[in-house]
């Protein structure tokens, strides 16, 4: 036996997906199969990789040092074939890039769509999580490019400043509210907030700002998305802090309102592209940073087109 690149894929989408099942699925083989390469490996090694739970698998101390070692692997074989392939005009293959959930879901698919529009052949996936878990998958080799609203400094991480937004005290604007356009801080406190998961820029940035942590807050809940807390301010359980690019709409047609802070400016939030330093990017992921460079800088939110290129010259 062999420790070739198919064994490699199956045990990195295992290890992705957490899961005999979903790696079957996403393969297109049985399970049966899926679960005999896993065993085959790990007698060929010699070590366990994964710890099989009822309902997922994880990873053990030596699948951790496989992974990151086969992903790397992997990712030069697929830099290989882009780059025949662009060599060749047929430019085409895949690329996974992970975005917190501001960038994510209100600036990443614009882009996406527009680079589709040059790149037909092209497939782009993109994940969406926190801030953190963005920065870990970049770190990992999970995914060549990273866009996240907040820096998790860690060896081997790029962080590079592409966008900006100004975040918001959204109210609901009804009865309670409609007559209030400012609020002390020392009132905020006992007011009812909603807040996001502790790996979130957005909380992050706000609790920076104000220099309080959220457990000082009267939190009657954390949620998991700016959806969620968007359907909860509109329900009445309380305020919250958030994004402006994600209200734009409920503050123009009149649903949400802005409450001001007593003696706070605009809270303005950072959105940063993640590199790994220590890969070399794909020629598809180059492609889409360039793309990405290349925006128009018209619209306030858009990339600041020259702090990019002149950073990424330095760092590709």
């Amino acid at each position: 036996m062999r420790l070739d690149l198919n064994l490699l894929e199956v045990f990195c989408s295992v290890y992705e997906e957490g899961s005999f099942s979903k790696t079957a699925q996403k393969l297109r083989l049985s399970q049966q199969t899926i679960s005999g390469h896993i065993k085959n490996l790990e007698d060929y090694l010699g070590a366990r990789l994964f710890d099989r739970l009822p309902r997922k698998v994880t990873p053990t101390r030596a699948g951790e040092i496989l992974y990151r070692r086969g992903r790397a692997i992997l990712n030069e074989k697929e830099g290989a074939i882009q780059e025949l392939k662009k060599f060749l005009n047929g430019f085409e293959g895949s690329l996974t890039i992970s975005a917190s959930t501001i960038p994510g879901e209100y600036l990443m698919p614009q882009v996406i769509a527009s680079f589709l529009k040059l790149f037909p052949a092209v497939t782009i996936k993109l994940n969406i999580s926190d801030s953190k878990a963005v920065s870990d998958d970049v770190l990992n080799g999970k995914v060549e490019l990273g866009f996240a609203g907040a820096k998790r400094e860690a060896v081997g991480s790029e962080f590079i400043h592409f966008a900006s937004d100004e975040l918001a005290l959204v109210a609901p604007n009804n009865d309670e509210w409609r007559g209030i356009e400012t609020i002390s801080l020392d009132d905020l406190l006992t007011k009812p907030m909603i807040v996001r998961e502790a790996g979130s820029g957005t909380r992050l940035a706000f609790e920076k700002t104000v220099g309080r942590a959220s457990s000082e807050f009267n939190v009657v809940g954390y949620f998991g998305s700016t959806g969620a807390i968007k359907e909860a301010i509109r329900a009445g359980l309380g305020l919250s802090v958030i994004s402006g690019l994600a209200v734009r709409s409920e503050i123009e047609s009149g649903i949400f309102k802005v409450i001001n802070i007593e003696g706070l400016g605009p809270l303005r939030r950072d959105f940063f592209v993640v590199l790994n330093k220590h890969l070399t990017l794909s020629p598809i992921a180059e492609e889409f940073l360039s793309f990405v460079l290349n925006q128009s800088a018209n619209d306030e939110n858009a990339i600041n087109r020259a702090m990019l290129k002149r950073t990424l010259r330095n760092t590709l």
